[in-house]
C-alpha cells in the first residue's frame, strides 16, 4: 500500500512540474506577444485626457 502511495506521488509530481512548465511557456509567449497596444497620449484630444 505504501508503494503504491509513493509511486501515486511522483506521479503527481511530475504532472505538477509539466503543467507548471507549460504554464510558464505559454506567459512567456503571451509577454512577447501583446494582444492590445498601448495607445499614446499625443493621440488624444483634451477631453480624451481627462477621461483617461
Amino acid at each position: 500500500m505504501a508503494d503504491n502511495l509513493y509511486e501515486i506521488d511522483l506521479a503527481m509530481n511530475m504532472i505538477k512540474e509539466e503543467i507548471i512548465r507549460e504554464l510558464s511557456e505559454s506567459v512567456s509567449n503571451q509577454n512577447k506577444n501583446p494582444y492590445y497596444r498601448q495607445s499614446s497620449t499625443k493621440n488624444l484630444s483634451f477631453s480624451d485626457k481627462t477621461l483617461d
